[in-house]
């Protein structure tokens, strides 16, 4: 097609300039005398015309290129009407306190593998408990939040169900150590339930977490022992919980994976040899102490879970060997220490089929039951998930405040934007997770490396700059789910909740903007379904089927859902 509209231009160009040249050719001259000035006169005229004709070819050229880009991106969109979800979240909490019943901790599992296949839990704040109470609620039971799941007889207690599912983590992805964010897989460890013998639901192409033997007992560790997955920095403060003062010792690292700068961590003490090739994430390997030395023996192999630093490469790589999940990883500023800027993590986490290395070996229990799909999931469809982050963005009156912060904010947030808009123009983002924690009231020099709605659609306009310097709506379609709301503890003098303000500020500033965004609420509760894909609404009867929250009796059927696997609350 591509050349196909290369052509067209070509030729609309040629046309355009053979008409201008006639043009020039016929028009007569008033005054043939005092030939010099009337040279000067005529040549200062082509000139003009030939800008003329170049400016109007470029412009035709540009607007049908920028036609073909918008065409494309449809037939992208209209394709993917008849695929499924990419993936689907579950939300064990979406605030950013003080409330501890909601802190950041959402479910994640690729469409096409079930739940037994592997899970993926992003941030850690609220997890185990969380997901109990959500399962005790009528409106959000395990058949309306895990449909496909079938769980044993025994397990008829939402804690006993909640238990059920969290036996099959595979991991946790943290995008940085606050407590809002690590709070309950601090204190999960060492509790995690074990896997059920006997699966229950068919997978697909994913596989469970592989056992390894204690080399020094020589026996399988009889406790799971999930992966911990970040960038090292956050690890290194992460483990800093596992000295045995704060909670017992029961965190073990693997050594460096492949890729990673090793010059950061270097240290005098001698360094444990690794033997073997190891693979990522392999457990026979494993080491105590974040910079690869040895404290300890047997304590390494009883450890409860495993810190694993992502590279620090600009390049997609495999996440865990049990899920098909890739991961591009950008560190982004949240706020300072008294020492430095404290860094959070951007994370475009990306369905990728090609990173699993084994068969789930749930594809061979006798007792499962294959998974009905009524269309097919495209590989390379990501969601960008940001960690708590600040912008650059001052409002009037504020720009004079801690600039230096805010040139390393701009710089940072940009690097993730430029790749979002790749992204996106390839049509492989489905949506954005990104933190809201404050309505457009909070000053400046208070919003401790937070976002407010002026900042997060200045965010919003730099990459909607990216995609496009002259279309209407560059990011028409795309969903941005506003997380990380801090709820106020005193009454606002309007009567409206502080998530009910900031949603509202964040409409009327698209209403004015017109980029095309659209803003969801993301609840603790929610059930969604990744896809690029415009979203419909569904009727009243559609809606009790495929919105799963515990704020469905306060929208009192007036919520716009979204079924037919979008993005958007299932």
């Amino acid at each position: 097609m591509s050349d196909e509209v290369d052509s067209k231009t070509a030729g609309s160009s040629s046309a355009s300039a053979s008409e201008t040249r006639r043009s020039t050719r016929s028009r007569p001259t008033k005054n043939t005398s005092s030939q010099p000035r009337q040279t000067a006169k005529v040549s200062s005229q082509k000139r003009e015309e030939g800008e003329i004709r170049t400016s109007k070819v470029t412009g035709v050229k540009e607007k049908e290129e920028s036609q073909h880009r918008t065409k494309q991106l449809s037939k992208t969109r209209q394709e993917s009407d008849q695929d499924e979800p990419t993936f689907e979240i579950i939300v064990l909490g979406s605030g950013g306190g003080p409330l501890e019943t909601d802190c950041s901790g959402y479910l994640v599992k690729a469409t096409k593998s079930s739940w037994e296949d592997g899970i993926l839990a992003v941030e850690g704040g609220s997890g185990l408990g969380a997901l109990a109470s959500i399962l005790s609620d009528p409106q959000t039971s395990a058949s309306t939040i895990f449909p496909d799941l079938k769980f044993p007889p025994n397990h008829n207690t939402p804690l006993l169900q909640a238990s059920h599912i969290f036996s099959f983590l595979a991991c946790y992805l943290i995008t940085h150590a606050h407590l809002d964010h690590v709070g309950s897989l601090i204190m999960l460890s060492g509790s995690v339930p074990a896997r059920a013998v006997e699966h229950h639901q068919a997978p697909t192409t994913s596989i469970s977490p592989s056992k390894t033997m204690n080399q020094h007992t020589n026996k399988q560790p009889d406790h799971p022992r999930p992966h911990v997955y970040g960038t090292r920095i956050t690890l290194e403060q992460l483990s800093q919980a596992y000295q045995g003062g704060l909670w017992p010792e029961l965190g073990s690292w693997v050594p460096n994976r492949e890729g990673e700068d090793k010059q950061n961590h270097n240290n005098s003490r001698k360094k444990r040899k690794v033997e073997g090739k190891g693979k990522i994430g392999g457990e026979d390997n494993l080491v105590n102490s974040p910079d690869g030395t040895v404290q300890g023996t047997e304590e390494n192999y009883n450890s409860c879970l495993i810190f694993s630093p992502l590279s620090t490469e600009r390049v997609h790589r495999p996440l865990h060997p049990t899920l098909p999940i890739s991961l591009l990883t950008y560190p982004i500023a949240h706020g300072c220490t008294t020492k430095h800027t404290y860094e959070s993590s951007a994370m475009f986490i990306r369905y990728d089929p090609s990173a699993l290395t084994e068969t789930p070996p749930s594809s061979r229990s006798s007792t499962s039951t294959s998974r009905k799909t009524n269309g097919h999931v495209r590989p390379g469809r990501e969601f960008l998930f940001f960690g708590d982050v600040e912008s650059s963005f001052r409002k009037k009156g504020e720009e004079h405040i801690d600039t230096a912060r805010a040139k390393e904010a701009k710089e940072l947030n940009e690097t993730v934007w430029k790749e979002a808009s790749t992204s996106w123009k390839q049509g492989r983002l489905c949506g954005i997770f990104l933190e809201c924690s404050y309505d457009s009231s909070r000053p400046a020099h208070l919003m401790f490396g937070h976002l407010s709605p002026p900042g997060l659609y200045y965010e919003l306009q730099t990459l909607a700059g990216l995609v496009s310097k002259s279309e209407k709506r560059p990011l028409d379609g795309l969903k941005v789910f506003i997380i990380h709301i801090k709820a106020s503890l005193v009454p606002h003098p309007t009567g409206k909740t502080t998530r009910e303000i900031i949603m509202s500020e964040l409409k009327d500033l698209e209403k004015e903007g017109q980029l095309g965004v659209e803003f969801i609420e993301t609840n603790r509760g929610d059930r969604i379904g990744t896809l690029l894909q415009v979203p419909v609404k569904a009727s009243t009867k559609r809606l009790i089927l495929t919105f799963a929250s515990g704020y469905i009796s306060d929208i009192k059927f007036e919520a716009q859902v979204y079924t037919n696997g979008d993005l958007g609350h299932k």
